[in-house]
């Protein structure tokens, strides 16, 4: 992961290890009137041309569908794909502004590429829980509710995070509808708005974690982590053949289940699931083990 808290326009990073996959985070305030346009581009044997990666500001957000077959470079939805057998080293990554939106509005951006690294290892864990409600996506007032999976679960980490249960699921699955594929499933969107949400003294990303220990030490400092799953995954509330977004918010090693507040079930009081780790292994894998990674800023005092 590569996190800038000083954006200038422009950011180029290079002599990295061989990825084929980037994914693009912000943390802003949301302009009143105007937008962002965030631009990627990789280089192989040769730097790609700008790829347009997604649109965010006062009327609405939107990701992409931009291949350039010359380069083998493609943007969709979520992330920047490296086609082919071909390997990226570096990135650059470029904002451009529209109407009234300002770059000392964007308080962070994050970066993650693919690259191989070593996993963390733990020799023992302890109970840990964190007291995050309930937040069922089934009893909420949107025609589209059976598909706010990744809004719902956003927002009740949100909710845990900033101690204000009063924030609207449904307004805030609003503002992380993907205009450009009309669904509410986009994972730089929704943690674009937790991090609007949550202010400037939270760094909030997208990353595929290494393993469970990464989620576990997470918990331990005190914050969630949404993760994708897709089933089989026993003990759920429907099959997710397509993926469905859970929040996870503790670990009972002695009977290896992983404490999730999984908002597919009917109530806000349902939603405590408890998942064996294999399976809950297995599922997480499926989806290549993204999550939504949120972190106070140690030098920002409450």
């Amino acid at each position: 992961m590569f996190h800038l808290k000083n954006i200038q326009g422009e950011w180029k990073e290079e002599g990295l290890a061989p990825f084929s996959e980037l994914m693009m985070t912000w943390n802003a305030k949301r302009p009143l009137n105007g937008k962002y346009l965030f631009y990627a581009g990789v280089i192989t044997d040769k730097w790609s041309p700008w790829l347009l990666y997604a649109s965010w500001g006062s009327d609405g957000q939107a990701s992409c569908n931009n291949t350039v077959e010359v380069a083998s470079v493609k943007v969709y939805q979520d992330a920047f794909e490296v086609l082919g057998e071909q390997k990226a080293t570096g990135f650059q990554i470029k904002v451009a502004t529209e109407g009234d939106a300002s770059l000392d509005q964007i308080y962070g951006l994050h970066v993650y590429t693919n690259s191989e690294k070593p996993q963390e290892s733990i020799s023992s864990f302890l109970p840990v829980c964190l007291e995050v409600k309930g937040l069922s996506q089934m009893t909420l007032d949107h025609v589209r509710h059976k598909h706010l999976c990744s809004a719902t679960s956003t927002m009740a980490v949100v909710r845990y995070l900033s101690k204000n249960g009063e924030i609207d699921p449904v307004s805030f699955a609003q503002k992380v509808w993907d205009g450009g594929f009309d669904i509410f499933g986009n994972w730089v969107f929704s943690v674009a708005q937790a991090a609007t949400e949550l202010g400037p003294s939270w760094d909030c990303w997208v990353e595929r974690l290494g393993g469970f220990e990464e989620i576990y030490r997470r918990l331990q400092s005190g914050t969630p982590v949404v993760v994708s799953v897709r089933s089989p995954l026993p003990g759920s509330a429907q099959t997710y053949p397509k993926g469905h977004l859970i929040a996870v918010i503790g670990f009972e090693p002695k009977e290896k289940k992983v404490v999730c507040m999984d908002p597919a079930f009917p109530t806000d009081d349902q939603t405590r699931a408890y998942y064996h780790l294999s399976d809950f292994l297995e599922a997480w894998e499926r989806r290549g083990r993204i999550s939504y990674v949120f972190s106070k800023r140690a030098s920002v005092s409450t």
